[in-house]
């Protein structure tokens, strides 16, 4: 919250980040809520098929750390880049608070990108995992032979030759997960920019953008 301060010289000066020692991005934004209010609703999703589904704190709580300990599992760990490349959905809010509670960096692709840009994205943030739908796996498919550090792909939308699926990573694992303890100059996501540089736009270290 800033001071009530009306003049803006004055408030430059007063104004200071308020930065905690240590900080996790999935705690905050889920775990913290979950520990009070976890029937709260946290997300409303509507599906192609026109129903409208609710997801708790809870809800989300279980699945992320889940899907933390299943990438764990799987060898992600602390520092491992991550790509997510699916529309938007509840999963996409999964996939990304279970990185951050494994320490892991989050990469968000477009489903709009083309091979070229996928291609680039992938090798360049040395990705070890893929979390995608049966879309998304079918447009990196073409691309593993050289993406020498991608070893796992997951799909929510079902298991495949060389893919493991989503929901079944999540039914075998473990609703119990310690979060990694994270300091804000631990980077948590990478973002790309759209234009035609493709170059790195800056990383999310714990909870802001350098």
């Amino acid at each position: 919250m800033l001071p009530d301060i009306r003049g803006y010289d004055a408030l430059r000066a007063a104004f200071r980040w308020r930065i905690p020692e240590r900080y996790n991005i999935g705690v905050d934004c889920c775990d913290r809520w979950a520990a009070v209010e976890p029937d709260r609703v946290a997300i409303i999703e509507a599906f192609a098929d026109g129903r409208v589904g609710t997801f708790s704190y809870g809800a989300l709580r279980d699945k992320s750390n889940r899907l933390a300990n299943a990438l764990r599992a799987r060898g992600v760990r602390r520092g491992d880049r991550v790509a997510i490349l699916l529309p938007q959905a509840h999963e996409v809010a999964v996939a990304h608070l279970a990185i951050y509670k494994l320490g892991a960096i989050a990469l968000p692709l477009a489903a709009l990108f083309g091979a070229d840009a996928l291609d680039y994205r992938l090798q360049n943030a040395a990705v070890t995992a893929l979390i995608a739908n049966a879309a998304g796996v079918a447009r990196v498919s073409p691309l593993r032979d050289h993406l020498i550090h991608l070893r796992l792909v997951v799909s929510t939308q079902g298991a495949a030759p060389g893919v493991e699926d989503f929901a079944s990573l999540l039914a075998g694992a473990s609703a119990e997960f310690t979060p990694v303890d994270t300091g804000p100059d631990d980077p948590a996501l990478i973002i790309y920019t759209s234009g035609t540089t493709g170059q790195p736009k800056g990383a999310l270290h714990g909870h802001r953008v350098v």
